[in-house]
């Protein structure tokens, strides 16, 4: 595991709310920031704007992730969500801008914060752009064996056996690899996939 790498079992949520978390918050951003760049997009802001809009979600999170508990129905994006939604009404009563019309309203169903979240960001596109972004972070934390056995076994369903006389290595060995990457991917996305 190389030396950057975060070496506790903490979750990345959990390291959050802690002060002093540089390397967390770097991993947060590097995980969350095309999320919620798509989300402004969503609500009809430019990539400047967004841009700066991003910046204030994220100096409002170092105090309320702080404050942050998931309640009965409450999805940590859905949570997130609002954060920005609100940010983003304040941005454009700061700026003195309007909403962006699009064609298909995505502007308009996003200005709301009492809009039910993800009235047009799917549940399953969620899920895979954090997952995704999550095997982005944990790459560098495995050889290369490792992480040719996890992406063929899971990525591309091809069997234990076929992998192992692949790589040269056992059946046992793919499996543990696999293992080992979702425990840990686990660990980096834990509170952000409920």
């Amino acid at each position: 595991m190389p030396a950057n790498s975060l070496s506790t079992s903490v979750t990345l949520l959990q390291r959050l709310r802690k002060t002093n978390q540089p390397v967390a918050w770097e991993r947060f951003a590097h995980l969350y920031t095309p999320l919620l760049l798509e989300w402004t997009h969503r609500q009809g802001f430019r990539d400047a704007d967004a841009a700066d809009l991003i910046q204030n979600v994220f100096l409002k999170l170092v105090s309320e992730l702080r404050k942050y508990e998931p309640g009965a129905g409450q999805s940590f994006r859905g949570w997130l969500h609002r954060v920005l939604a609100n940010e983003g009404h304040d941005f454009r009563r700061r700026r003195a801008t309007r909403p962006l019309q699009t064609l298909d309203g995505a502007a308009a169903a996003f200005a709301d914060p009492q809009t039910p979240p993800f009235v047009e960001f799917e549940e399953t596109e969620y899920r895979r752009a954090v997952v995704r972004r999550g095997l982005n972070l944990i790459r560098p934390e495995f050889g290369e064996t490792a992480w040719a056995a996890f992406e063929k076994l899971m990525l591309h369903n091809r069997t234990a056996a076929e992998i192992a006389t692949e790589l040269g290595i056992t059946a046992n060995a793919v499996y543990l690899a696999r293992h080992r990457v979702l425990i840990r991917l686990r660990e980096e996305i834990d509170g952000f996939l409920e």
